[in-house]
């Protein structure tokens, strides 16, 4: 019987009528036409038979499912046409991946009995349903059974090795419990054994703390002490002790306390009690003072924290209604290969669960995925690795994508457009999450049903306007629409720069770029005479010897086939030298290409800027992605960009065109196209990559593989060099995925040659100028604010060459603790908080100090003693937790408003600042609580054992430095405590002082002690670099 006769109809959602069906296709005939066309040759080709290993139903239904989401991320869900699925199944997805897989026919026919698929003769209806994933959060860690604790465990869990969750929890809770009917109590109880009393700077306030004893036997308090740190002014009233406790009896115990400054005041008190009965035991309190000013108070918290929850679902089919893409008014004449799917494969998310439970591969398979996992980045493995990395990264940013999901939200149409629906999203416009025009979301119509199973509506972004969204839905939504309808929304993220490291890693170990990723030789043909000078566009690097230095070798060419490095600190020039050699390449070689290339928009940017100041705007062009927002780029470089101005949409030209431009300018992820448009080889005789530091290995290969071949003494002699500019001495890439970070993704390719690679490693205390040079000279700070990175970083090497003009003009400030030192630490003693459901971090009063040094700065001191004016755009506020950052803008909006030009002050993250610098900086370290030091060690985040976070904070100043911080809780960490003895050492201390002497609880014992937020069963928290420090999505698309 021929298969084509079967006729299948499906309940619900997914039953159509002949003549919808017969619509569909008609209307997608056109998409379908040139698949069909090659479909038929390919029938009338004599097949060869392909003997396949038998497969079970179940995995022909994966390859099934696998293809569904093929079709539907390659934009070809609609096609319906059997002969015309069965092309783009062998064509490109059956091999994709060097894996085969079953044919056209079973993998139908399981889809058919599935129920995922319509069969009419050629018409087939694929069910474009919406498969709910499951969530595997790679932070996620087993449950450990607290109630099995003994003194053994609790001398092994310090800071460094922190209890699980749920153990910390009972730890403190039993610490603060009341025992054998003793219980202490006061007017001022809290919950979580908490004493705590609002006061003034130098208020003095009495506490009076009330021992009771409910029982029927006599209770002795042996003891009650304050351990506490020597500068806290907490005294107790001390009486005769022990003291006898008959049943039903109180005993009193008053505590004056009395704090210095603003701010947030802690001490641990433990009571010591013996019975006949029941022996020794103790019950402890934490009493706190909490001094906030007006300002702190109109920031706290605006509602308590809850822990943020993502539910897990079971996964389930539910019916998508397509929506409308926005016209593509693109004009793409580049050619472009096919880009696979690189979907991870299903078990991986097995392997996740069987490493978080700390147990061995269950499977074959799983075993074979640990040991790939965990076996060392060498060229044999180069794709399997790098592949298997990504994978782990994408299946983190499912879970914290979600992040922002919203429940419950109202959508209204567009007032120019009534076929799109506007939805207000906040974050989008600081790409939390990144929203483009193209990209879709997800919505859900509320009908007042806690479990309501109605289609998920597939909404396409047509514009986003700040922190709105305009949406294209179906017809069926938009007919039943009114404004203010309620909805359920799913964010997603775009795959496209996942996809291209793929296929980059793919490529480069298909190609052989083993000399060039893991060089051992050079071949030591230069393309310079030895005597021969260069002409130097920029004069100022003539008086650089090592810039000097770094040209001449990039135009020489003589580390080939081995890339050459850039080294370059902060302020030492890297961008400058790095477009001086390029010029330079042009100038000198003839016949040479350019690709200059770097992870952001903003760092291409400033390549085109400087590359037009001295070459010819016809020999450049810098081509953007297509969604990025037209009114983004810099005026200056618009008329090298790849803008039609008639037709007001992006162009990509043909490749013949692009073949007569010297320098083509690109970030990473964009240079994926022109590696789709297969250059002639060798076309491309120059690679540089800024920044490279910031990007991945594999987001790195996207400008090479395919693009940039390999220099060989007889084919391409000229050709073939790669350039790498960055410092290994600051911020790498942002990832999510901890055990991707663990296994290495989280190396820059220019941070592992470095790192391991001979040829970039000193000899004799110098690198081999031949492979690598680094940059000596920085033009940007004060040598008070240098000094300390430079010896803790550089080796002391980095030499102060920056305009006095500029970082000596706020050496005679009057906030200076010390005239001529333009750095400022000033200790303060915050609490930690949260709010609502955000798990992120702040500090009120360290928020307070800030403002303080602001007014001082663009308020008070504006022009007085010769100080020069600054304006806001000079002033820079960093902070490592988002929520922090979030606080600060909402103090400068409430106290700094009217002031002109005010939204110019940058306020931000550490990776926000990366590459920037400002002539004032200040820095907020928020944490004060010794209670969460094991998560932020453990997940690298704020500052704490961090030492490259620090060195990019401190390295943004040219005049002045500002720190706020708890001194207490930086000493512990041996970076932080260092640079405070140089604060020290320098009297550069202001605010609260931390004599180092300390008579508290061991800070070990006081972080196992901590309250620990945990969520519900069957919840799932997103990660801890996305609840903390918020990293933006990509969006270089």
């Amino acid at each position: 019987m021929c298969f084509s006769s079967f006729r299948i109809f499906f309940p619900g959602p997914t039953e159509r009528s002949s003549r919808e069906s017969e619509g569909d296709w008609q209307r997608n005939r056109p998409a379908a036409a040139s698949v069909y066309k090659q479909a038929r040759e390919s029938e009338a080709a004599p097949a060869k038979r392909i003997t396949m290993p038998k497969i079970t139903f179940n995995e022909r239904r994966e390859v099934g499912e696998q293809f569904v989401r093929f079709l539907q991320d390659s934009g070809n869900q609609q096609i319906n046409s059997k002969v015309a699925l069965k092309a783009l199944y062998n064509q490109e997805f059956r091999n994709r991946d060097n894996i085969k897989r079953p044919n056209f026919s079973s993998v139908l026919y399981v889809l058919r009995m599935s129920n995922r698929a319509f069969i009419y003769g050629d018409y087939v209806n694929i069910f474009q349903g919406k498969k709910k994933r499951k969530l595997i959060d790679q932070y996620w860690k087993p449950k450990a059974d607290a109630g099995a604790e003994d003194d053994s465990t609790q001398d092994k869990n310090t800071c460094n090795n922190p209890l699980p969750p749920g153990a910390r929890v009972k730890r403190r809770s039993k610490f603060v419990a009341s025992k054998n009917d003793v219980k202490i109590i006061s007017e001022y109880d809290g919950p979580y054994g908490k004493i705590r009393v609002n006061i003034s700077p130098d208020q003095c306030v009495t506490i009076k703390i009330e021992v009771k004893n409910y029982g029927k036997n006599e209770i002795m308090l042996e003891s009650y002490k304050l351990r506490k740190r020597c500068e806290f002014t907490f005294v107790v009233s001390k009486q005769s002790l022990p003291v006898k406790l008959p049943p039903g009896s109180v005993h009193a115990i008053p505590i004056m306390c009395l704090v210095p400054d603003y701010g947030f005041f802690e001490v641990t008190m433990e009571f010591d009690f013996t019975s006949e009965q029941t022996g020794k035991f103790s019950i402890g309190r934490f009493v706190q003072a909490v001094a906030n000013s007006k300002l702190a108070q109109q920031l706290g918290p605006s509602e308590p924290y809850q822990p943020y929850q993502v539910k897990l679902h079971k996964p389930q089919f539910r019916s998508i209604e397509d929506g409308f893409r926005p016209n593509n008014t693109l004009s793409i004449e580049l050619e472009q290969k096919p880009l696979a799917q690189y979907q991870y494969p299903s078990n991986l998310k097995d392997l996740i669960v069987s490493l978080n439970e700390g147990g061995d591969g269950t499977s074959d398979k799983i075993a074979h995925l640990q040991s790939s996992l965990e076996a060392p980045l060498q060229f044999d493995n180069y794709s399997e690795k790098f592949c298997l990395l990504l994978h782990l990264e994408e299946i983190q940013m499912e879970v914290d994508i979600h992040r922002y999901d919203m429940q419950n939200v109202s959508m209204v149409r567009d007032k120019y457009n009534k076929k799109l629906l506007v939805l207000k999203a906040p974050g989008v416009a600081e790409n939390r999450p990144s929203v483009l025009r193209g990209d879709h979301l997800f919505v859900n119509l509320v009908e007042g049903q806690p479990k309501y199973q109605g289609p998920f509506y597939k909404g396409y972004v047509h514009a986003v306007e700040w922190d709105q969204v305009k949406l294209g839905f179906s017809e069926k939504l938009l007919n039943k629409f009114v404004d203010n309808m309620k909805f359920d929304v799913e964010f997603t993220f775009n795959r496209l720069p996942l996809r291209l490291q793929h296929r980059a890693v793919t490529l480069a170990q298909k190609q052989q770029l083993s000399h060039l990723l893991f060089p051992c030789f050079s071949y030591k043909k230069s393309l310079l005479s030895t005597n021969e000078e260069l002409r130097l566009y920029n004069s100022n690097l003539s008086k650089n010897a090592e810039q000097k230095e770094a040209v001449r070798q990039v135009v020489a060419g003589t580390s080939r086939p081995a890339p050459y490095l850039i080294f370059g600190p902060p302020g030492t020039g890297k961008t400058v030298t790095m477009v001086e050699a390029i010029k330079q390449v042009l100038q000198c070689i003839e016949g040479a290409h350019v690709l200059a290339c770097a992870p952001s928009n903003s760092a291409s940017d400033l390549l085109c800027q400087h590359l037009m100041k001295h070459l010819n705007s016809r020999n450049i062009y810098r081509m953007n992605a297509s969604s990025r927002d037209y009114h983004t780029i810099p005026e200056e470089i618009k008329p090298v960009c790849n803008w039609d101005k008639v037709q007001n949409c992006p162009i990509f030209p043909r490749k013949e065109k692009l073949q007569s431009y010297q320098v083509i300018i690109t970030t990473l992820v964009t240079a994926g196209r022109l590696a789709s448009a297969e250059f002639p080889q060798g076309h491309f005789s120059h690679v540089f990559i800024d920044e490279s530091g910031h990007a991945v290995e594999p987001e790195s290969l996207i400008a090479i593989s395919d693009i940039l071949a390999m220099m060989d003494p007889k084919t391409n002699v000229s050709g073939g060099q790669l350039v790498l500019a960055g410092d290994p001495q600051q911020l790498g890439p942002i990832l999510r995925s901890p055990l991707a970070i663990e296994h290495g993704l989280g190396l820059s390719l220019l941070e592992r040659l470095m790192r391991y690679n001979p040829l970039y490693q000193k000899t004799n205390e110098k690198y081999n100028p031949q492979f690598v040079t680094m940059l000596l000279r920085n033009y940007r700070s004060h040598e008070a604010i240098l000094e300390f990175s430079n010896k803790k970083f550089y080796d002391g090497k980095l030499l102060k060459c920056g305009d006095q003009l500029i970082t000596h003009s706020y050496c005679d400030w009057t906030e200076l603790p010390k005239p001529k030192f333009p750095i400022i630490f000033h200790g303060v003693c915050g609490e930690d908080q949260r709010e609502a459901r955000s798990p992120s971090f702040f500090n009120t009063a360290e928020i307070a100090v800030l403002m303080y040094y602001l007014r001082k700065l663009l308020l008070e001191n504006q022009g007085k003693k010769g100080q020069t004016k600054i304006p806001p755009k000079e002033i820079g506020v960093i902070s490592p937790y988002r929520k922090q950052v979030e606080k600060i803008r909402q103090a400068i909006n409430l106290e700094l408003k009217s002031l002109m030009n005010i939204k110019d002050l940058k306020v931000g993250s550490v990776e926000e600042f990366q590459g920037q610098e400002r002539r004032v900086v200040l820095i907020s370290t928020v944490r004060s609580s010794s209670n969460y030091f094991g998560i932020d060690e453990e997940f690298n985040l704020g500052f704490l054992n961090n030492p490259k976070r620090l060195n990019v904070s401190l390295t943004r100043a040219k005049a002045l430095l500002i720190i706020v911080g708890n001194p207490i809780t930086l000493s512990k960490d041996p970076y932080w405590n260092e640079f405070l003895e140089y604060c020290k050492a320098n009297k550069a201390w202001a605010g609260y002082k931390h004599s180092g002497i300390e008579d508290e609880l061991p800070i070990e014992e006081l972080s196992s002690l901590n309250i620990n937020d945990q969520p519900a069963d069957n919840c799932l928290q997103d990660s801890y670099i996305q609840q903390q420090v918020e990293p933006q999505w990509r969006y270089e698309h």
